[in-house]
């Protein structure tokens, strides 16, 4: 009972693998290509990865899900829908261009041929497995709710668009996922925060982030959230929203092809080149979006709450990333828990459509979700060698946490690189830049001279689980870096360099049951320091992929501010090269 679950779209493409309901090993192209997104590339490496540390076979594999509903594209449902679209709204022909696109990509035969002449360019001339199609957003709502810790909640897939969805709520009842209410195309939250993402001067689908941090900079405007208002509006029964898309797809787009011209008009402004600088009326308009976006999000989970009797709350879909959004769901009074999965987006659903393509076939509920530790690990033999070739000074100290946590104590910038790569956008305590999370001049070091950063992005704490209840008031476990929340005055003394702006905290729950390693070095940290806090951020600078091996560890370290390395068994400091 193998299954390969596999992501293609344009960008971030993924592969995971699963034998018996229990993810084996998951990865994004990215990562082994070293290509930002890996735009419009196949997932080969993650291919051969996954099959490789899995020790599966090819003939093992009983199907590959993928997550899309491929016999309405094929039976003519899809293609009526679109036509429908067309008679309501006025269509422009890049849309349709892409509307016609899908229709002939998502045609069964059409994707299997896709899929079989690259697995051909990879093994040769073998049997390609079949193809197992699961409509899009029941695989984000799936991958949440039976990898969630709940037997029954609300579930709210959110994203740009999948299949004709945007928006979807469902009712989570043990192994049982009902849609309750959809909303269909164009309505679409994801393309409005993409097009403002856009506007500001980012990329869409990457910079959405950068929005999110903006907007703890900005402040309340009237005239901006009565703008965004003609844009994103309450549906009739005050429940749903409705988009205008002629503000975002359909018309003439001068500047993007994530709004029209029609938006420019309306704010009389131009875009924001990505050279220029960030101003007050910036920083509001990332306020008035993200607000958007909280409110309509809110009425829908209010209404669900209300309408099944259940508190607790799963996320799925790429907004789902929306720390902020999440944020304020679980600080609802009618919420009594939530879940965000962390591989809510696109990429992740390769684990979704991996878990529901074996479900389907077995009927049997796989693993919750307990570790995103799923990808290319280096063994302390590879490691040590690399770092002869490079002639490198390097030393075996007799306990690395207690090492680097010394080095750490003393104001060091450290690069950990640790056991199996984290799968999703977060790092983890894998492939980690850590530092003293006391010290603002080191979270100011970390984003100058090693991430590269824009200033008004926050950094994140990991903290051992145990000591959540010191530092937050109201809280729930929160391992994936997916939520934040208010933080006390302790954690605003003891750690400042990990308080956003607003006054709350993205943070990471290390338990010693789940990342060993990682929670030993927490200790040690606190047994000098007094705080079981550490600044955790990726091990990346701007524009790249986080590290995946030891060359690619070695290179950021050499190429940043970093101080010293911690790999494997291994310390590396930068003053010690050999000649």
């Amino acid at each position: 009972m193998v299954f390969i679950g596999i992501f293609e779209g344009h960008f971030d493409p993924a592969v995971a693998i699963v034998r018996n309901g229990k993810v084996l090993a998951y990865a994004e192209e990215e990562r082994h290509l070293r290509y930002k997104h890996a735009y419009g590339i196949y997932p080969s490496n993650a291919l051969k990865y996954c099959l490789d540390v899995a020790g599966v076979s090819l003939e093992e594999i009983k199907a590959v899900g993928i997550n899309w509903n491929l016999p309405a594209f094929t039976d003519g449902t899809m293609k009526e829908f679109f036509e429908s679209m067309r008679q309501e709204w006025p269509v422009d022909a890049k849309t349709i261009g892409w509307q016609n696109s899908l229709l002939r990509k998502f045609q069964i035969d059409s994707l299997r041929t896709y899929h079989e002449f690259h697995w051909r360019q990879i093994f040769g001339d073998i049997k390609f497995p079949p193809l197992h199609p699961i409509p899009h957003h029941y695989v984000h709502a799936f991958q949440a709710c039976m990898q969630s810790p709940f037997e029954k909640s609300v579930c709210l897939t959110i994203d740009g668009s999948g299949d004709q969805h945007c928006t979807v709520i469902w009712l989570h009842d043990g192994q049982s996922l009902k849609p309750i209410r959809e909303i269909l195309m164009p309505h679409s939250l994801g393309w409005m925060y993409a097009a403002f993402t856009e506007y500001l001067g980012f990329r869409a689908y990457n910079g959405e982030y950068k929005v999110m941090g903006l907007a703890a900079y900005g402040s309340p405007n009237e005239d901006l959230q009565a703008k965004l208002d003609q844009i994103v509006a309450p549906a009739a029964d005050n429940i749903e929203y409705r988009l205008d898309p002629t503000y975002i797809h359909y018309g003439s787009h001068s500047y993007s092809n994530r709004f029209t011209d029609k938006l420019i008009d309306l704010f009389n402004s131009k875009p924001r080149l990505p050279h220029e600088k960030i101003s007050q009326w910036h920083q509001d308009l990332a306020f008035a979006v993200q607000k958007k976006l909280e409110d309509c999000v809110e009425r829908l989970v209010l209404w669900a709450v209300r309408e099944t009797g259940l508190s607790q709350v799963c996320i799925g879909g790429g907004v789902g990333l929306n720390i902020k959004m999440n944020s304020r769901l679980f600080q609802l009074p009618e919420v009594e828990d939530i879940f965000a999965n962390p591989l809510c987006h696109d990429a992740g659903s390769a684990v979704g459509s991996a878990l529901a393509a074996y479900y389907e076939l077995s009927e049997a509920r796989p693993e919750r979700l307990e570790t995103l530790a799923l990808g290319h690990e280096e063994s302390n033999e590879a490691i040590e060698q690399a770092l002869k070739i490079a002639c490198l000074h390097y030393e075996k100290p007799d306990n690395i946490c207690e090492a680097t946590a010394e080095e750490l104590a003393k104001g060091r910038i450290v690069g950990w690189f640790q056991g199996r790569m984290e799968a999703g956008p977060r790092s983890l305590g894998q492939r980690s830049i850590l530092a003293d999370p006391r010290s603002l001049e080191n979270r100011d070091q970390v984003n100058g001279i090693i991430k590269f950063r824009e200033y008004w992005r926050p950094f994140c704490p990991s903290m051992t689980a145990e000591a959540a209840s010191k530092y937050f008031e109201n809280y729930t476990n929160a391992p994936f870096m997916v939520i934040a929340f208010p933080a006390n005055e302790l954690l605003k003394k003891d750690a400042p360099a990990i308080v956003h702006v607003d006054g709350t905290s993205r943070v990471q729950m290390v338990k010693r049951e789940t990342l060993p390693l990682y929670h030993q070095l927490l200790k040690a940290f606190e047994r000098r320091t007094g705080v079981p806090v550490l600044l955790n951020t990726s091990f990346n600078i701007k524009g790249e992929p986080i590290v995946c091996t030891i060359q690619d560890a070695l290179r950021t370290f050499w190429s940043t501010g970093l101080e010293v390395l911690a790999a494997g068994d291994f310390l590396i400091r930068k003053t010690e090269v050999k000649n």
